[in-house]
């Protein structure tokens, strides 16, 4: 079965719920120092996120997870930018659970 397809068949919250797990790895591997890890999972966070505005059902989300994108890349990635902390995100993401 297309990947695509089945995830398109879950509900948002579900679709969340996958992306924050993903979040949770890589915020765990960031706080080990490992590097290649936090950004794989930090990678599968975004992809996650990329179906997710792929879904006809969130085409009105675009906005909001446009900067779910932008947020992770700048905390897990880039320079912290937007001040992120690591209990906004967690707070952010297990409101989904």
């Amino acid at each position: 079965m297309d990947k695509t397809i089945s995830w398109f068949a879950m509900p948002v919250g579900v679709q969340i719920s996958n992306v924050g797990s993903e979040v949770h790895r890589a915020i765990r591997w960031k706080n080990r120092g490992d590097v290649q890890k936090r950004n794989s999972f930090c990678m599968k966070a975004i992809e996650f996120l990329e179906l997710m505005k792929k879904d006809p059902k969130n085409r009105y989300r675009t906005g909001e997870l446009d900067c779910c994108i932008d947020e992770l890349q700048d905390y897990l990635m880039g320079e912290n930018f937007y001040n992120t902390t690591e209990e906004q995100l967690i707070k952010y993401y297990d409101a989904f659970l």
